[in-house]
């Protein structure tokens, strides 16, 4: 059996002429970046979710409350309950993030992501044993190429869930790496 790694949404020319309008990580930015990248995620997000574009697992992360940790909603009901609903939720500025993850998966170096899958994909189903072996890799990639494990955390989470691996054990590799100490 034949395992890919995640891949980048392929997207048709309107949607990439709506990407090339959109900055992500825009904490640099100034207000009118933030507003134009608002302005075209929206119809972007529209586009994909219309042709079924965004992979499952990815949509799961936005509307599954079993993916957001320490909450009992789902990031879609924490945007409901901030009182953003509806397709408000695709022009809000917190959306970005999400519509950056449904393009492009997990937001992880190429090399680390594809080390991660090599190795999950060696196991039929993931277990102790091989989640104990994934935790581990996820904690040495993340020293090796010097991510920031609060960050990285929840993207190995994210390409753990798109290896097929159960929640509980996605868990535990964002855990392994969120809890990385980084000297000073």
């Amino acid at each position: 059996m034949h395992h890919n790694i995640p891949q980048i949404v392929s997207l048709v020319p309107a949607e990439k002429k709506l990407l090339s309008k959109i900055t992500f990580g825009f904490g640099h930015h100034n207000d009118e970046v933030i507003r134009s990248s608002c302005a075209a995620a929206g119809p972007l997000a529209t586009l994909l979710m219309t042709r079924d574009a965004i992979p499952e697992i990815r949509v799961r992360f936005f509307t599954d409350p079993e993916f957001n940790i320490g909450t009992q909603k789902s990031r879609l009901q924490v945007f409901e309950s901030n009182g953003t609903t509806g397709h408000a939720i695709l022009y809000h500025p917190l959306f970005l993030d999400h519509l950056r993850y449904f393009i492009y998966g997990p937001n992880l170096p190429d090399q680390v992501i594809a080390e991660f899958c090599n190795l999950a994909y060696v196991y039929e189903y993931i277990s102790g044993g091989g989640a104990e072996d994934l935790r581990k890799l996820a904690r040495s990639l993340t020293n090796e190429h010097k991510l920031i494990p609060r960050n990285a955390a929840c993207e190995f989470f994210k390409l753990a869930l798109e290896c097929k691996m159960e929640v509980y054990y996605a868990r535990s590799v964002q855990d392994a790496v969120r809890v990385i100490k980084r000297g000073i």
